[in-house]
């Protein structure tokens, strides 16, 4: 089975803490976590965000935010040895997706990247999150009041949504990406694991185009995270003894299940064509054997509906390979999703 690649964007408000998760994700998986590896293709790239990293553990530096420039990051997955899949991930500034068309090159190449992605990612600030928590969860947040900027990052990903459906293409995995997670239990006077029970139970009312009842179609994964015990929303600098990075790895674990059951989803409506097929040409080879006339250009026909036969039985054992593969990869990454709230269609599969 060759290895995959997914486009993955990352969208969120200014400070929303996209750059961070970029480099914490790729030093905790550099590493290895759950005998998963994440490194970059080019190896100038690996030292970069390394450096970046060892500043941050020396002196608590926090990464620069993106500039107008997006910045992109070509990464290979690995379980042990194996590859499972090369990932384009490209970091917008947070404001990208909120700037009018014309007001900068990146606005446009957002739009462009958008439509290509398979894996979008949603990134929500914990401090803001805290505060509807603790209000109450209320629904419809008022586009003017929400620093998050939900209702303008919402249309963007239903429009990819919509052309996807139009055309017939496969849907985007969504990651609700909540940073900051050490940030829940002080802002809400809950703990964090109440907190994120209270935002997973009414994650339709935070992002109703994603997942209220009405998201038909769409498949989302909230998966909280964090660098470390900060204690603060938006710092230039750390107490680098606080970093304790969590859940690091999971978006690009979901991104990748995603991927795999839309492909299971092709390859199962292509053994059901497959089977059609075969019936068809077994039927034909069947109704000619019992023919007495026609000569030469009726063995012609047997002949091309046997090598037809041969053709469907040949892909099919292909595509079966091809679908048990993904079905197996599934079941593994399953194992590393268990406890993260999973949503299809707008309703709750897992707590």
């Amino acid at each position: 089975m060759a290895v995959p690649t997914i486009t993955m964007t990352m969208l969120g408000a200014s400070g929303s803490g996209k750059t961070a998760y970029l480099h914490g994700m790729y030093n905790r998986l550099s590493s290895g976590v759950q005998g998963y590896y994440l490194y970059t293709i080019d190896p100038d790239q690996d030292l970069d965000l390394a450096d970046h990293w060892s500043l941050l553990r020396r002196n608590g530096t926090m990464p620069k935010a993106t500039s107008e420039e997006p910045r992109r990051y070509d990464f290979i997955f690995r379980r042990g040895m194996r590859d499972l899949v090369e990932i384009d991930c490209t970091d917008f500034r947070g404001n990208a997706a909120l700037d009018r068309r014309g007001s900068a090159a990146d606005v446009h190449l957002l739009e462009q990247r958008l439509a290509a992605s398979d894996s979008i990612v949603l990134v929500l600030d914990s401090e803001h999150v805290a505060q509807w928590v603790r209000a109450g969860t209320p629904g419809s947040l008022d586009r003017d009041d929400d620093p998050m900027e939900i209702a303008r990052f919402s249309r963007a990903i239903s429009g990819v949504f919509t052309a996807r459906k139009r055309e017939g293409g496969p849907s985007p995995a969504i990651v609700v990406l909540l940073t900051k997670v050490d940030l829940l239990s002080g802002l809400t006077g809950m703990t964090a694991a109440e907190a994120l029970v209270a935002v997973a139970k009414n994650l339709g009312k935070l992002v109703p185009a994603l997942a209220d009842d009405q998201a038909e179609g769409v498949t989302v994964a909230l998966c909280p995270v964090q660098l470390g015990n900060f204690g603060a929303a938006r710092l230039e600098r750390v107490d680098s003894r606080a970093i304790n990075p969590k859940n690091l790895h999971l978006p690009i674990v979901f991104s990748l299940r995603h991927y795999l059951t839309e492909g299971i989803a092709r390859n199962q409506e292509a053994i059901r064509e497959l089977t059609a097929g075969l019936d068809s040409s077994r039927s034909e080879l069947a109704a000619l054997s019992r023919g007495f006339m026609g000569g030469f250009f009726q063995g012609a026909r047997k002949t091309a509906a046997q090598l037809e036969i041969e053709r469907l039985l040949t892909q099919g054992t292909v595509t079966n390979a091809m679908l048990q593969q993904a079905q197996e990869k599934c079941r593994e990454l399953d194992r590393e999703l268990r406890g993260i709230a999973i949503y299809r269609d707008g309703r709750l599969l897992t707590d």
